[in-house]
């Protein structure tokens, strides 16, 4: 057996994930992300421009609707740029969980025709995702720009080197949420319906749409329940120094999203071999 570059078996145990054979297939990565491009933009008039437009439309919707008509607070920032810092790290996360909820089905006809590591997919859909990411991250720093020539926002120092860890922890929350869907409705398909009241849910349940601190102290308690809260608070914090850094609460949402992981990769693994024969 030593002689074959690659050997596929049937029988493998739970923690047997593949994550050298993955590196392997890095090319494939690259190409299941391009894929995703050309799915999402290639027939579009405006292209990649609508990863710019998003953010801005939903950030100038929320900040009328609960800035200048709910007058919600915005920890003392201009309203526009408290929304927008929220939903630039929560469209990072939605679309890390959206885009993995169906990796069976989705591409089921590539999966019964070829072999590779499964793992594959998840990863470019996260990829990409966080390609989509850098460039609304591109139009913040932007926006964040202007108000600070104006003196509205200042700079927050050595805050920043947070984000590469806030990052890495929500991309790995959605993507093992989105794991954990797919490899369930494989076999109950009517999970698949709550996928977009549960993105809703979520949003609301996270200090996106408001400050945490303008709750009350047992709401706060509850929101911060949510994994995602605390990464939406910090990074707010990191980028505006509006709100802060909920040390507790985010060691926590840590421990869980790594668990978490664990034991979507685990379920993936197990749900990959026999997937074929119920979808």
């Amino acid at each position: 057996m030593d002689q074959w570059d690659t050997i596929i078996k049937s029988e493998t145990g739970y923690l047997d994930i593949p994550i050298r054979e993955v590196w392997k297939y890095r090319g494939l990565i690259y190409m299941l992300t391009k894929r995703n491009y050309d799915v999402q933009y290639k027939q579009t008039i405006l292209g990649p421009v609508w990863m710019i437009i998003s953010p801005i439309i939903s950030s100038g919707l929320f900040s009328f609707v609960f800035g200048y008509v709910g007058n919600f607070s915005s920890g003392g920032i201009p309203y526009f740029l408290f929304y927008l810092s929220g939903s630039v790290l929560w469209n990072f996360f939605s679309g890390c969980l959206v885009s993995n909820t169906d990796v069976f089905q989705a591409n089921a006809y590539l999966f019964g025709k070829i072999y590779f590591p499964r793992l594959v997919v998840p990863l470019s859909n996260l990829l990409f995702e966080f390609i989509r990411f850098c460039i609304q991250l591109g139009v913040f720093v932007c926006v964040w720009s202007f108000y600070a020539l104006r003196g509205e926002v200042a700079f927050m120092g050595v805050y920043v080197l947070f984000i590469p860890g806030l990052l890495a922890e929500v991309a790995l929350l959605g993507m093992s949420i989105g794991l954990l869907i797919s490899s369930l409705t494989t076999k109950y398909r009517d999970l698949s319906h709550f996928v977009g009241l549960g993105v809703i849910i979520l949003m609301y349940a996270s200090p996106m749409l408001y400050p945490i601190s303008q709750l009350p102290d047992f709401l706060q308690r509850i929101i911060l329940l949510n994994p995602v809260a605390s990464a939406v608070e910090a990074f707010r914090y990191v980028l505006t120094g509006s709100g802060g850094i909920h040390w507790g609460s985010w060691l926590y949402s840590a421990v869980f999203t790594a668990a978490l992981c664990f034991a979507s990769l685990v379920l993936f693994n197990q749900t990959e071999k026999t997937f074929i024969d119920i979808v």
